[in-house]
């Protein structure tokens, strides 16, 4: 291991792999530091029976921010579309087509004037002046609608999208993100999203860095106000280890604790006080029959279950031959404290075999999961997220906890590794190293 670096890079998330791959791509020497046995973080993927199963994130909007860096620092995303996709709503299946959101309300409200009225609080938030954020979206839906189809749409959207219930949700923060998102194609990783991290873990080795898995973070290190470096835990020894950039895929929260708090400002410390973490449950399950004609489906009017990809479908490789792999994703009835998990995962088989009534019959489990806590599904909720710059200076935070406004999960990491990149090379930290 070296002791000097041109930066270190805690945390192997979208946010941390993506900030060292611009890095590298300029030819510095970074350090990509790792505390778990694999890189990736809450977006990998690790071998359950020969299927390669996601650790938390899955899906990657085409063309947008992670493909870009890929791009950028020239290797492939291997991200391929979901061509296949559609809206289970109730029992019935809508294909998304053209205007799907739209042709759903029109169809299951209870007359054309109900429908009238939510579409055009939706025009009018959407092309006009959103709501703020002090009420949640539901409150806000029920001055138009109480229809459940209509509210179990959206619900879908917002527990897939961002982690949380329409009722945990700022109503303002949705048209944000809806605004950003609604138009893109998402997709899966072809071989599974460690394949990607390793491509870039090969990146920042060839411009003369390393790659450390199994490195835990103790202590950053400030002098005069600016960041000097860390120590690192790393076969079971303290390494005292040398950079003048220092970027955290780790949390703010997380991040902050490790610094001497005479180098935070309490109106910051005071911010990270209000971060809430988000929880998530996620279930992966096999089957050797090919159970949905849809490699990703939103699931509303459910008792937990949010969506249903089926990355085998899309991409090669991440389930045996001719068998299926299928990702559930789940929000608890309290996304913010969760409480009895394994109530809660019976609520998400209840909803799988109403969907998939042979599921017993048919389907393998191969893992369940509720992220939350310091393993959160996000890590804060949106509209509550901290600037990507921290009262240390080049020290920074990336990932999902500091996702600029309108940008969540995966998009909205890589963002925060783009945002990052751009304000050390506008500033010039990069020439001085």
């Amino acid at each position: 291991m070296q002791k000097e670096y041109d930066a270190i890079v805690l945390g192997s998330g979208v946010g941390g792999c993506c900030a060292a791959a611009l890095l590298a791509y300029q030819g510095k020497r970074v350090l990509l530091a790792e505390k778990r046995s694999y890189l990736g973080g809450r977006f990998s993927t690790v071998n359950r029976d020969g299927y390669l199963c996601a650790t938390g994130g899955l899906a990657v909007p085409v063309g947008r921010n992670l493909d870009e860096v890929c791009q950028q620092v020239g290797i492939p995303s291997g991200v391929k579309p979901s061509t296949k996709v559609a809206t289970w709503l109730d029992g019935k299946i809508y294909d998304h087509k053209s205007g799907v959101t739209r042709r759903i309300i029109r169809e299951v409200a209870d007359s054309p004037e109900e429908a009238q009225r939510v579409l055009h609080a939706l025009n009018r938030a959407m092309e006009w002046e959103a709501p703020g954020n002090h009420i949640s979206f539901r409150d806000w839906l029920n001055q138009y609608t109480r229809n459940s189809r209509i509210h179990g749409m959206f619900q879908s959207t917002i527990s897939s999208l961002l982690t949380v219930n329409s009722n945990e949700l700022p109503a303002g923060e949705y048209f944000k993100v809806i605004k950003v998102i609604s138009p893109l194609t998402f997709g899966f990783i072809e071989g599974g999203s460690l394949a990607l991290w390793l491509r870039i873990g090969e990146l920042v080795k060839q411009a003369g860095g390393e790659v450390l898995v199994g490195a835990a973070a103790q202590k950053i290190l400030v002098t005069d106000h600016r960041v000097s470096g860390v120590h690192l835990r790393y076969k079971r020894e303290s390494h005292l280890l040398s950079a003048p950039i220092v970027i955290s895929n780790l949390g703010p929260t997380a991040t902050a604790s490790m610094v001497d708090s005479t180098f935070m400002e309490d109106s910051y410390l005071a911010q990270l006080d209000k971060i809430t973490p988000t929880a998530i449950m996620w279930l992966h399950f096999a089957s050797n029959e090919l159970l949905m004609d849809y490699s990703a489906i939103g699931v509303g009017c459910s008792r937990r279950v949010n969506m249903i990809d089926v990355p085998s479908l899309e991409a090669g490789g991440v389930a045996p031959p001719g068998k299926h792999l299928y990702t559930v994703g789940a929000a608890p009835l309290d996304s913010i404290s969760p409480v009895d998990i394994k109530s809660e995962f019976e609520a998400v088989m209840a909803d799988l075999r109403d969907i998939f009534p042979s599921f017993d019959e048919h389907c393998q489990i191969l893992s369940k999961t509720c992220y939350r806590g310091k393993w959160p599904g996000f890590r804060t909720v949106s509209g509550s997220r901290p600037s990507h710059r921290t009262p240390v200076e080049n020290l920074y935070n990336v990932g999902d906890g500091v996702c600029p406004p309108g940008y969540e999960g995966s998009m909205g990491a890589a963002k925060s590794a783009q945002l990052v990149f751009e304000g050390i090379v506008s500033r010039d930290v990069l020439a001085a190293v």
